[in-house]
């Protein structure tokens, strides 16, 4: 037993650092979408810019701890930007806004080839100096995850996260009692968005390359997928889909199955764990709210 687990441990370091990863975007994603009622499919995006941000300034020569924030940063101006039509927009209609946004940043990615590279992608992203080992970087995005956690347990907790709640409940009930829903509609997503570009800056470095197919639609409907699976507005059910959602992806992978057909296990498999989520507790695992 032991030389077995000694033979699949860098496996498993893999796997807990993109699990820690797809941690905190999908924390920061119940933000928005759990606590506050928008049903923003524009995350994937912002995750593209953090990790381009973070890959472009490493690959130019720049340290990671400068590219680290300034990823937030532009991620975080990126999002206030795209909850600003949040203030009109609501519903179905800001949902496909939102994709829309993702089909942008990703022509942009596949275009602008000077900067991005286009579809050959970014390689050579290196770790920062001290975190250079998977086992080092695991423990990295473990600190920053609880990091993470700790803020949007306590934001969630807060004043500002009851008043987030009432405006997904009823926004105009709410603004009937002084509340101004434009504003935190867009101060949840800004926020969300920070946190979303600090992992997109964690993401580069782990996998050292990075290309617009990675943040395609597919990252959409799973990060979504491990919302609902959880359920929504419940920190706990965060982790949770998040977990289960990346278990059954890695799960089929060791069935006794042809390579090729890989790829569509997993997506019936995610389709059948999906639906009978969906169909015995709509608001998933440890949901409070349901998606509308």
């Amino acid at each position: 037993m032991l030389p077995y687990l000694i033979q699949i441990l860098p496996y498993l370091i893999h796997i807990l650092t993109f699990i820690a990863i797809y941690l905190i975007v999908n924390l920061a994603y119940a933000i928005p979408v759990g606590y506050t009622g928008m049903l923003n499919l524009g995350h994937v995006g912002l995750l593209a810019i953090g990790a381009y941000t973070s890959a472009i300034l490493i690959t130019s020569g720049y340290s990671f701890w400068l590219a680290f924030p300034l990823a937030a940063l532009l991620s975080g101006i990126a999002g206030f930007l795209l909850a600003l039509p949040a203030r009109r927009i609501k519903g179905d209609y800001y949902a496909l806004m939102t994709l829309g946004f993702v089909f942008v940043v990703n022509a942009i990615l596949l275009n602008w080839q000077p900067l991005t590279r286009g579809p050959l992608g970014i390689t050579g992203i290196e770790r920062p100096e001290g975190f250079i080992s998977p086992e080092r970087y695991l423990i990295l995005t473990l600190i920053v995850l609880a990091a993470t956690a700790f803020f949007v347990r306590r934001l969630v907790n807060s004043p500002f996260g009851k008043a987030l709640e009432a405006v997904r409940d009823d926004d105009l009930v709410a603004e009937s009692l002084g509340k101004p829903t434009a504003k935190l509609r867009v101060i949840s997503l800004s926020v969300s968005a920070v946190i979303v570009g600090i992992a997109g800056a964690l993401l580069a470095p782990f996998i050292q390359f990075i290309n617009p197919q990675i943040f395609s639609l597919d990252l959409v409907i799973w990060l979504l997928a491990a919302l609902v699976v959880g359920g929504l507005a419940s920190f706990p059910g965060a982790i949770v889909g998040t977990v289960i959602i990346i278990a059954l992806f890695e799960s089929v992978r060791f069935l006794p199955v042809p390579l090729d057909l890989v790829g569509a296990l997993r997506l019936a498999v995610f389709s059948i764990a999906l639906l009978a989520v969906v169909l015995m507790r709509p608001r998933g695992i440890l949901g409070r709210a349901q998606l509308e």
